[in-house]
């Protein structure tokens, strides 16, 4: 049920003095918001236009920078007045964050530049098509996971996608497709096409039951709906920052359930540095240890690519205070009284919904009558949402008010 205002900051401020209490005993104090204009005065560009366009991109906010101007400054002046310090910290409390926001461990999170690259290291992790097994997915997973699982199949992997019924995945087809030999069940937890939320406890116990696991791409779903991998059964997981979780690009999070580390998913990667133990590297050499000690983590880390942006991942240190400071659920609250009234008030002669009855997620998508007339209508009253195929995109986050609603309705109404 929409929310007011007043309802929505209590709310809010009860959660900020429980993530308060939380990241003071971290050893950081974290921001804590009280009200929506102050919120929305951290992300200058909503304050020039009516911006309902964060699953496309989330504009760069003030603390964001800030963390990135930190890091950036140490490699600029040094590490004296703290930044040294900070860098460590960040680079030290941001895998717990990320972790604590999707219910899952810090040793189960590695770094990767995006949720692609993170969804390829499952894959070829996996060992599917050398192990004769087949890879299920649908028409909402994300299209440049299934473009890549064509060019896997034109290479002789079996895959299989499933097609969606009235932009709905259909479970019985999916149930349909897995068998003995799925290895991998890919899926969108939530849907970049459509805001439609994937029933992931179903379709992993489908997986389970016939000995595969399953991977589900979260660039829509981490930061805009609360997340348990644990509670969902998801084995691996993946995203970038640069969306709901209000980073930049060049930055990503990688989940995989510990017990798959190194057994289900092997590694192929390897990072880590040697250290010759003999002359003239060392003298004398250290007798209980082999010539080139190999040392590869045991943790997820053992699938980072190696050196990483770690600008972008000191920007997202300060996002997530900000974050656990109001609380996944009162900003999903928040963006559904948006999104709630935007779907009453759109008339559905003229904007078709496609997005599912009760998906709660802050994505809604239309299919307008007037496909161009809508786009230059948007254009003319600076409103910023996506316009695709055929499709019109809305998807509000926490800097977005009721003004901008009306900016939009009043363009399209």
């Amino acid at each position: 049920m929409p929310i007011n205002r007043r309802q929505f900051l209590g709310a809010a401020g009860a959660a900020a003095a429980a993530a308060h209490t939380a990241c003071e005993s971290q050893g950081g104090a974290s921001p804590t918001l009280s009200d929506i204009a102050s919120i929305r005065e951290r992300y200058p560009r909503v304050m020039r236009q009516a911006y309902l366009d964060t699953a496309a991109h989330c504009p760069l906010s003030t603390h964001t920078r800030e963390g990135m101007q930190k890091y950036m400054d140490f490699h600029m002046y040094g590490g004296e007045e703290g930044r040294g310090e900070y860098a460590g910290e960040a680079m030290r409390a941001v895998k717990p964050q990320f972790a604590r926001m999707i219910g899952a461990k810090p040793s189960e999170i590695a770094f990767v530049q995006n949720t692609k690259a993170g969804e390829d290291i499952v894959v070829n992790g996996l060992d599917i098509q050398a192990a004769g097994g087949n890879v299920v997915t649908n028409d909402l997973h994300y299209a440049g996971s299934i473009h890549s699982f064509l060019g896997r199949r034109k290479a002789g992997m079996d895959v299989r996608i499933v097609k969606s019924k009235n932009w709905v995945t259909d479970l019985d087809a999916m149930e349909a497709a897995i068998d003995k030999k799925t290895r991998l069940v890919a899926i969108t937890l939530v849907s970049n096409v459509n805001g439609h939320v994937e029933d992931a406890k179903a379709i992993t116990g489908m997986a389970h039951a016939n000995g595969g696991y399953v991977y589900a791409d979260i660039i829509q779903a981490a930061g805009a709906i609360p997340i348990d991998v644990k509670a969902l059964g998801l084995d691996f997981a993946a995203c970038s920052n640069y969306k709901w979780l209000q980073g930049c690009r060049g930055s990503g999070f990688l989940y995989v359930r510990d017990e798959l580390q190194g057994t289900a998913v092997r590694d192929l990667l390897f990072p880590g540095y040697v250290r010759f133990n003999y002359p003239p590297w060392v003298d004398p050499a250290d007798g209980n240890e082999d010539p080139m000690p190999f040392s590869p983590p045991t943790n997820a880390g053992r699938y980072q690519p190696g050196n990483t942006a770690r600008e972008g991942y000191c920007g997202q240190y300060e996002s997530f205070k900000v974050m656990e400071a109001i609380g996944v659920e009162n900003m999903l609250v928040h963006t559904m009284a948006l999104v709630d009234r935007v779907r009453k008030e759109l008339p559905e002669s003229r904007y078709r919904c496609i997005t599912p009855e009760g998906a709660r997620s802050p994505i809604l998508v239309f299919i307008p009558a007037d496909y161009e007339g809508t786009q230059a209508r948007l254009k003319q009253a600076n409103v910023q949402a996506t316009m695709t195929g055929n499709r019109l995109r809305i998807s509000p986050n926490i800097y977005n008010n009721q003004e901008d609603v009306d900016k939009l309705l009043d363009a399209l109404v």
